[in-house]
């Protein structure tokens, strides 16, 4: 039987990626490393607007909890926020591949003059749209709708599992989620316990944060989807694998 699975994305973006594994076999525990939370910024107008652009599914719930627009053009970075994009009633959703560079791509070809866009997101973003999109004209407005809070603890359950070495991988989707989970386990003195766990990881700038730990392995999944990293599971085997 499988080791433990941890997943340290927020519990909303978490539930069903868990239940996908459980289906598959896995033994899984939802421990988020950071909790959403809600800013008060009104949307404003979106007449002035071509497009909208979201970077994460946490926007698209935050724009749909205050906005009934939906017949405008809507640009997703990968294919978990489109599905919410569509989910949420967007008839136009236009899906990048996970990478913020492709996103900027597709606005670029998009007919039409180079009017504005409203990019809805976090407070906190990982690149710089409005920079990617300058050479092309195109303007960029950021309205941040909520702000992922790094968790000050880690649960009961967790540090029980990590006494009893059970841990076999752990997947980390952020740069801020493998820092804050580094820093809980080196302010409880557990770091150590993790050294025959796999740290798996969506991007080289993710792993190279998780790495500040001892783990077995870190591995980086082959793109920057949730399907990549998830792939990663079956084909580091049992641990006793190399």
């Amino acid at each position: 039987m499988t080791g433990l699975v941890v997943i340290t994305r927020p519990r909303d973006e978490a539930a069903e990626l868990a239940a996908e594994l459980d289906r598959l076999g896995y033994r899984t525990l939802i421990e988020p490393m950071l909790e959403i939370a809600s800013l008060p910024a009104p949307i404003p107008s979106l007449r002035q607007y071509r497009a909208l652009v979201f970077t994460s599914a946490n926007g698209v719930r935050a724009f749909a909890d205050r906005s009934s627009e939906r017949a405008i053009p809507a640009f997703a970075v990968g294919a978990r926020t489109a599905e919410s994009l569509r989910s949420a009633g967007f008839a136009t959703v236009h899906e990048a591949a996970g990478d913020s560079e492709v996103l900027a791509a597709m606005i670029c070809s998009m007919p039409g003059a180079k009017g504005p866009v409203l990019h809805l997101s976090g407070k906190a973003v990982a690149g710089d749209l409005g920079a990617l999109l300058a050479p092309a004209g195109i303007p960029v407005d950021r309205l941040a709708l909520y702000d992922a809070v790094p968790v000050h603890s880690l649960s009961s359950v967790l540090v029980a599992e990590l006494y009893a070495r059970t841990i076999e991988y752990v997947l980390f989707f952020s740069a801020r989620t493998a820092g804050t989970f580094g820093t809980l386990l080196r302010e409880r003195g557990l770091a150590n316990m993790i050294t025959s766990s796999y740290a798996l990881c969506l991007s080289s700038q993710v792993a190279a944060q998780a790495a500040t730990l001892p783990w077995r392995r870190v591995k980086t999944a082959p793109g920057p989807t949730a399907e990549a990293l998830v792939g990663l599971l079956p084909a580091l085997g049992s641990r006793d694998a190399g």
